[in-house]
């Protein structure tokens, strides 16, 4: 329960600032009263009738008025009614006697609600000011509250604004619906598709899916904003026109204060050239690692086709075995490096037409290891990927290989997969000390080396899609 020191200090706080008129027509009540609230407020105008203190009124603003009702020339409650025609929301506090009540319903419905009782008693008058006080400090707050919150708001909307303008500058921004539908496309996006704002609106994503984007993509990407996490890589596109486009995008789910989701927004950057700089740079090196591995081939007289078709046949054997795009490339342009250290032989042993003797054969083995220590030396992950593949592209799945003697899955899926392919190759071919063996002896020979030469899970793979190899042969014919 608060005391009255509590509320009077509580009261004078809250008053800070507040002007008040006071009316009464008796002179000692006016000189008391007003030094009363003179230890309240700052400012106190104290009027002896209704005409005086309506003439000060229409030249200022007070933000309580305490009246009396019985007063000559006009009385409160006329005073009031014109007050009120003024301002409609101003505070009154009146102040009567018992036989004043008459007009207690007139002043209600010029909404007064708060009567202090002649002769007013402090503790009374305390409590009512008190009740008031508090209503406009409360009033006041929300309203300077409101008014931040109006400031900020506008402060907040002309960043965001500014914010947008950038992205939209920048970046190709769309939104899209729960159902998948774009609501919005920005000039970016626009220019970049070659479709019009009309044209996309309402379209779901799907217009721009490139046959090369596969439907499991898409399926992640939705499960993934779908739970309100954010979505980031990379999206081959279809223009209007029929040509393609490359964007790093993200994708962000936006959720409201409940936590649900309204839409989504996604924001991309057109990397095609970069993509294709990339795809240029990697073709480059593709082919300069081929035209290397041509060179350790053309030493032992053998032909620059056979370090392209080991290449398409290790590229494919590792598609079906399920390697990672990225893993694949590099296998793909480091597997022609395979016996790059051939070139370390002697032309007397690389060249011999006959079968070598076991002195010969050990210093023909070294070509793994000298391949190895042509690259192992790199950081770049395509030599390094070569240096694993001229090492143990002859160990064996039996363990019976070299340079290692390495077994199983010891040996490297890079060296597992050049194994086979390189031996697939090198008996469908003439070399320099033997005709090429046809096909059906060549395949007998790999079923019969599962699991002892070759890694079974790749043997099984392999004649599952000779046919696909086969036809690489073909096309690569020396």
């Amino acid at each position: 329960m608060m005391t009255l020191k509590e509320r009077i200090k509580i009261l004078m706080q809250n008053a800070a600032g507040l002007k008040v008129l006071y009316v009464e027509d008796e002179e000692q009540i006016r000189e008391n009263t007003h030094l009363f609230l003179k230890t309240i407020f700052n400012e106190v105008i104290s009027v002896e009738n209704g005409k005086v203190a309506l003439d000060r009124y229409a030249h200022d603003s007070f933000d309580i008025v305490i009246t009396d009702i019985l007063m000559p020339e006009l009385n409160g409650v006329g005073m009031i009614r014109k007050m009120k025609e003024m301002k409609s929301d101003q505070i009154f506090i009146v102040t009567s006697a018992c036989e004043e009540s008459s007009y207690l319903l007139e002043l209600i419905n010029l909404s007064v609600s708060q009567f202090l009782l002649k002769p007013i008693q402090t503790e009374q008058m305390i409590q009512v000011l008190y009740d008031v006080v508090k209503s406009l400090y409360n009033e006041r707050k929300v309203a300077e509250f409101t008014e931040q919150l109006k400031h900020d708001l506008i402060h907040q909307t002309t960043l965001l604004e500014q914010y947008k303008e950038v992205v939209d500058l920048s970046t190709i921004v769309t939104k899209t619906d729960l159902s998948g539908n774009i609501t919005y496309a920005n000039d970016i996006f626009c220019e970049t598709s070659g479709f019009s704002c009309d044209e996309i609106i309402a379209q779901r994503h799907n217009v721009l899916r490139h046959p090369e984007m596969n439907a499991e993509f898409y399926t992640d990407l939705w499960n993934t904003i779908l739970k309100k996490q954010t979505w980031a890589g990379t999206i081959k596109n279809l223009k209007k026109n029929g040509e393609h486009y490359i964007t790093s995008t993200t994708v962000k789910p936006i959720v409201d204060e409940y936590g649900e989701i309204i839409e989504f927004i996604s924001v991309s950057h057109d990397i095609t050239e970069l993509f294709d700089l990339n795809e240029e740079i990697r073709q480059t090196q593709h082919e300069m690692l081929s035209l290397l591995g041509e060179v350790g081939e053309t030493r032992s007289q053998e032909t620059g086709n056979h370090v392209r078709r080991v290449a398409r046949y290790a590229k494919l054997l590792g598609e079906l075995y399920g390697l990672d795009e990225e893993y694949i490339q590099l296998l793909y342009s480091a597997s022609p490096m395979h016996d790059i250290g051939k070139i370390g032989i002697p032309d007397s042993i690389l060249l011999k037409p006959g079968k070598l003797d076991v002195d010969e054969y050990e210093i023909m083995k070294t070509h793994a290891r000298i391949g190895h220590d042509i690259m192992k030396n790199s950081p770049r992950p395509l030599l390094q990927a070569g240096a694993i593949i001229a090492l143990e592209h002859h160990e064996k799945w039996d363990g019976s290989g070299y340079p290692r003697a390495l077994c199983g899955e010891e040996i490297h899926i890079y060296g597992r997969i050049t194994a086979l392919v390189d031996v697939f190759d090198a008996l469908s071919c003439e070399r320099v000390y033997k005709q090429p063996w046809p096909m059906e002896k060549i395949l007998e020979l790999i079923r019969s080396e599962r699991g002892k030469h070759f890694d079974p899970a790749l043997v099984d793979l392999f004649l599952e899609h000779i046919d696909h190899f086969i036809t690489i042969s073909q096309e690569l014919k020396d």
